[in-house]
């Protein structure tokens, strides 16, 4: 029994620490330059990682073996369409007439992996451009597209195939003349740490985005649906290893998030926090709207925005709040002695090492704060007791990326 009331005070330790660990705002300007020129790839725990020209990619593969996705930079004026008169067989009678008529494919922005190339999509085995073979594991395309490229040039495209076990796709492209006719072998294997490889038609592959494990957001113009309508919009979308919620209404000192509704949408900030106030002709803020964010290493960030300047820097600010620390990037506290314990109205802390400018938090097993002090350059503290009732407390000690915890008990 003993075992087992231990491992429910750790628990319930662990379920605090997650609820009340919180920090000062941070505020944060992010830039995508005049005319939204960049992308902004921002990591919450280091702020802006890279900085991309927005223009110098047309498609992007989802890194995955398994996976078919392929995505259009829709923000910088990539148009898509499947060729409605032919299959993959129509290459050499290929023509435009009738474009007008023909319906434009956008990506999915909930959905990384749900690109314009995969719009059109029946379930497996169609992806939408081609179809899975499951003796060779490979998607063998099956249609033609027309793409406007970012430099303005229409272009004929197959997706030729995916070779699933070795991570390779195989395109086809040329001027819709047939002239400059390329075949190219894409190999993915060396962006597989990243989310997507990126591809320009002008130069081939584009070393745009950093590692998948070092940003949390991205800043960018994408297609959204506005009233039913895909239409161009600023916004912020979310890496696919987190998790957000949206609270609408709330106070500013709000900070609870444990009973949110947490979803993996990469949209769920999106561009709706800001509308445009046509008799200024200036970006209004939505009010009292935030957003809690589980990042990939487990840390909780409460966001909310609080400027927008629009096209001639678009420049977002927001302030920023840490309510949980990462308990992956956390180490112990060695050789911490924390006595007599059970206590009656005095506790002493004896510290192995300086700790200079530690914080010391002491709670009930609801969560509820009822110590909380810094603790100064020295080895041995006093914790007075004076005022608590019987029962069981829970102890923290954090210092920068190290943390102490200990069950501490009132007689």
């Amino acid at each position: 029994m003993k075992t087992f009331n231990a491992f429910i005070i750790s628990f319930i330790f662990l379920f605090i620490l997650s609820s009340k660990t919180t920090q000062a705002q941070v505020e944060h300007n992010v830039s995508m330059g005049a005319g939204y020129a960049n992308e902004v790839f921002f990591s919450l725990k280091n702020g802006v990682v890279k900085t991309s020209p927005r223009n110098t990619w047309d498609i992007a593969f989802y890194t995955p073996a398994f996976s078919a996705g392929i995505i259009t930079n829709s923000g910088a004026g990539v148009e898509l369409y499947t060729y409605p008169k032919a299959a993959n067989g129509g290459w050499d009678s290929f023509d435009t007439t009738g474009k007008a008529s023909w319906t434009p494919l956008y990506n999915d922005v909930s959905q990384w992996e749900e690109g314009a190339f995969n719009r059109n999509a029946l379930g497996h085995p169609d992806y939408g451009w081609g179809i899975y073979n499951m003796s060779s594991h490979s998607v063998f395309g099956d249609s033609l597209f027309l793409i406007k490229s970012v430099d303005g040039q229409y272009r004929k495209l197959n997706i030729i195939k995916k070779i699933s076990t070795a991570n390779t796709y195989i395109i086809r492209f040329s001027n819709l003349d047939g002239s400059n006719d390329h075949t190219d072998t894409l190999d993915v294997n060396p962006y597989t740490g990243r989310m997507f490889m990126s591809y320009s038609f002008a130069t081939g592959i584009v070393d745009r985005e950093p590692l998948l494990v070092d940003w949390d957001l991205l800043f960018t113009r994408y297609h959204a649906l506005v009233q039913n309508t895909p239409y161009p919009v600023v916004g912020v979308l979310s890496n696919p290893k987190n998790k957000i919620a949206q609270v609408e209404h709330v106070a500013p000192d709000f900070v609870e998030f444990a009973g949110l509704a947490f979803s993996k949408d990469a949209d769920v900030i999106g561009h709706d926090w800001k509308t445009i106030n046509m008799a200024t002709m200036h970006w209004d803020i939505t009010d009292s709207l935030a957003y809690f964010i589980k990042a990939q290493d487990s840390a909780v960030y409460k966001i909310v925005f609080e400027a927008f300047s629009g096209s001639a820097t678009g420049t977002a600010t927001f302030t920023q709040q840490l309510l949980k620390p990462s308990s992956i990037n956390f180490a112990k506290i060695d050789g911490v002695k924390v006595y007599p314990n059970p206590a009656n109205d005095l506790l002493k802390i004896e510290l192995s090492s300086y700790l200079n400018g530690a914080n010391l938090t002491l709670t009930d097993l609801s969560g509820r704060i009822l110590i909380q002090q810094t603790l100064g350059n020295s080895l041995v503290h006093e914790l007075s007791l004076t005022g608590l009732a019987k029962g069981v407390y829970l102890m923290q000690i954090t210092d920068q990326q190290k943390m102490f915890t200990s069950k501490v008990v009132v007689r």
